[in-house]
């Protein structure tokens, strides 16, 4: 019996409560082992003003091998991402090895100052992306998946992000079964 799919979704003051909800959640009823972890310790409060206990920090984190790291947006939460520079390194590396990111709303913007998005297709929350860059294609769907990136637009495209990564990570069945229940109206 193989073990978990691995996530990792960091977090700090100012993420965008419903994408780091609905992605946990949505995983989870997946099956993945998720990590929520912030940049340092105590509550962390969402832009919203939900406030969300992770389950570790940064610097607690065991040096486990996680499948994919899931940035969630936020304007002032991935701002704060980008200032850990332990997390900037981990992004470089996965990018070399050819390992899952995916990014939504805001976070795109991050891998892009980082020159984490050469050549890929990519999607962002209007306006974080330049649509006329000569570094990556950018695209306006909801969720676009270009080889080990997969990024998304917003709030309200994040049960089809987190869905996809079901996809991706666990299958088609998988995701059917993680759907069907949700009662969404394209079921």
């Amino acid at each position: 019996m193989s073990s978990a799919i691995q996530v990792l979704i960091p977090v700090a003051d100012g993420f965008e409560d419903m994408e780091v909800v609905i992605c946990s959640d949505i995983l989870r009823r997946a099956g993945c082992q998720v990590t929520i972890v912030a940049l340092r310790p105590g509550p962390v409060t969402g832009g919203r003003g939900l406030c969300l206990i992770p389950d570790t920090t940064w610097d607690e984190l065991a040096a486990t091998e996680v499948d994919v790291i899931v940035l969630p947006g936020g304007a002032a939460g991935v701002e704060n991402l980008e200032k850990h520079s332990p997390l900037r390194e981990l992004l470089l590396q996965r990018k070399q090895q050819g390992k899952l990111i995916a990014a939504i709303c805001a976070a795109p913007g991050l891998l892009a100052r980082q020159h984490l998005l050469e050549n890929r297709h990519v999607t962002a929350y209007p306006g974080v992306l330049d649509p006329l860059s000569k570094e990556y294609h950018y695209e306006s769907s909801a969720v676009v998946v270009d080889g080990p990136l997969i990024s998304s637009r917003g709030p309200g495209t994040a049960m089809d992000f987190a869905l996809t990564l079901v996809e991706l990570l666990l299958g088609p069945e998988k995701r059917q079964e993680t759907e069907i229940p949700l009662q969404r109206s394209s079921c």
